[in-house]
């Protein structure tokens, strides 16, 4: 009577370790698919901070050509190629746009705060020196500006702006200059 007893429990517990074994087959399909949907979230997110902060670094150079030339004498929108890694490819050409720079301030600079033996403040004397100081309103020939820069920044393949960067640049230049 045990044997028939031990035969029918093992013949009840087949269908049951198949049902166990599909169970953690769906459960272990699930984790799978949950792990693979993390992971190209995560890719996603990756590949869009690269994008943002090669964006950054392209309008960071665009603007640091810019400020590097004499922009104050002849301000005006331009536009500028940045090639992010030197490849030539056009996947990392990004396009910077830089709009007129807006001077925000300018002031005359004192002959007192000039340095009459750096050569660079030589160029700002201007009015005449005699022999008991200086004849005219006490100011240089040179004004200090303040200018905002902005650049605005467009990835390859794309026809939308994604980033705007603004960079205050402080600039001595001579009266004439457009301000």
């Amino acid at each position: 009577m045990n044997m028939n007893r031990l035969q029918a429990t093992r013949q009840q517990q087949r269908g049951a370790t198949l049902l166990v074994a599909m169970i953690f087959l769906v459960v272990l399909m699930l984790i799978v698919a949950s792990a693979i949907k993390v992971t190209n979230v995560n890719t996603k997110l990756v590949g869009n901070m690269q994008i943002q902060k090669e964006a950054d670094a392209a309008g960071r150079v665009a603007v640091e050509q810019i400020i590097s030339t004499d922009f104050a004498l002849q301000p005006g929108p331009r536009t500028i190629t940045v090639d992010i890694n030197n490849s030539g490819q056009a996947g990392s050409t990004f396009s910077v746009e830089i709009p007129m720079p807006e001077c925000l301030q300018k002031r005359p600079i004192r002959l007192s705060e000039l340095d009459l033996a750096n050569p660079d403040d030589q160029a700002c004397g201007g009015g005449s020196i005699r022999m008991g100081g200086v004849s005219g309103d006490g100011n240089s020939v040179c004004e200090a500006t303040t200018w905002d820069v902005r650049a605005i920044v467009t990835p390859p393949n794309s026809d939308k702006a994604t980033l705007q960067i603004h960079q205050g640049v402080s600039q001595r230049v001579d009266q004439n200059a457009n301000c």
